[in-house]
């Protein structure tokens, strides 16, 4: 039998890649679309927006791995069975399930790969794409010319009366900075002139007044005041989002969260997430030759058919589960990242059991 499990996984093989790598290059490309139709790309260095979306692509394939173990084997069961090659494999006393079995194999070691990204590279890769997405906004958003302009600089609202581009970098003048140091009292920094480059601020002719209700309090000038660390704006105001963290970070964040007294199940949710979305792989490597002996009479093509339909029903599935299902009360947050592949899982061993 091994030479039939050489066979059946040498079929996989190449349907996977193409799949995988098709949806990802197609995601990719949407979010290159999306950054040309959102910002100025004149403005922003060709490395920084290939970097962001290489950042990205660890992301694209913890979605499109499923996708690729669903290509993968929709079509090569439907060549097996429309070409009578099962049938011959029946005959010589192979059941369904044996055939099945190195391709429910195969998704394992995809789903494990799929973790190994998720646990491993999705959260460095995340945040290397997110500081460099703020990045990208700022120049962006920046013309050689704005007016008026209003960011996030960590603890500091700050206020430009006028930026203008210069290179890679950004000249500013009149600014204004704003932060609370106490419950009421506002520190305030003005000054004429600033620079960004590659994260950093550098202000100049600057003046620090602090105000606490009608009264100032303190007023001296700073002349050169400077910021020596890069500023990613956005950071304190911004909660680390759940691709950012490990699980065993997710799980922490649990634990402190109902310590206390917080509500953790979005949290609990993301944490499961992060088995169940490698697990589908294994769910798609069971139900996708289950359909495909289905339906490989009906053409040449109703195995790309098959997978494209079997993953659109599953992500609506998990769309619902996930953001709708998940926020009733009853619904525990393990049941509704699991709950997608729970169904197709028990829809897939009751087809294995009607075709044996």
């Amino acid at each position: 039998m091994k030479k039939l499990d050489i066979y059946i996984v040498r079929e996989l093989i190449i349907p996977f890649l193409i799949g995988t790598l098709s949806v990802v290059l197609m995601f990719q490309a949407n979010t290159y679309i999306a950054l040309a139709k959102l910002y100025n790309l004149d403005n922003i260095p060709k490395k920084a927006v290939f970097q962001f979306i290489l950042d990205q692509t660890p992301t694209y394939l913890n979605m499109t791995l499923p996708v690729g173990m669903s290509l993968a084997s929709s079509l090569a069961i439907s060549r097996l069975a429309r070409e009578s090659e099962l049938t011959a494999m029946r005959v010589a006393g192979a059941r369904i399930l044996r055939v099945i079995l190195p391709i429910v194999v195969f998704g394992i070691f995809v789903s494990i790969g799929n973790f190994y990204l998720v646990e491993k590279v999705i959260p460095n890769s995340t945040k290397a794409a997110n500081r460099i997405g703020i990045q990208i906004g700022i120049m962006g958003l920046a013309p050689n010319l704005k007016t008026n302009a209003i960011i996030n600089l960590r603890q500091y609202a700050a206020s430009f009366g006028l930026v203008e581009r210069n290179g890679d970098d950004l000249q500013i003048k009149k600014i204004l900075l704003i932060e609370q140091p106490e419950p009421d009292a506002t520190a305030l920094t003005t000054a004429k002139t600033a620079t960004y480059h590659n994260g950093l601020w550098s202000f100049h002719d600057a003046y620090f007044r602090v105000v606490k209700g009608m009264d100032l309090q303190v007023f001296h000038p700073l002349k050169d005041f400077t910021i020596n660390e890069k500023i990613v704006p956005g950071d304190m105001f911004t909660p680390p989002q759940g691709e950012e963290m490990s699980t065993q970070e997710l799980q922490d964040s649990i634990e402190a969260g109902r310590k206390l007294g917080s509500n953790t199940k979005q949290l609990e949710v993301l944490l499961n997430v992060k088995y169940s979305v490698p697990a589908a792989c294994i769910v798609f490597a069971l139900i996708g030759p289950v359909f495909a002996i289905y339906f490989a009479r009906s053409g040449g093509f109703v195995g790309v058919f098959l997978s494209i339909v079997l993953v659109l029903l599953y992500y609506n599935a998990f769309v619902i589960s996930t953001e709708i299902l998940s926020k009733i009360g009853q619904v525990p947050g393990w049941l509704a990242a699991w709950l997608p592949n729970i169904i197709f899982g028990l829809v897939g061993i009751l087809a294995i059991r009607r075709l044996e």
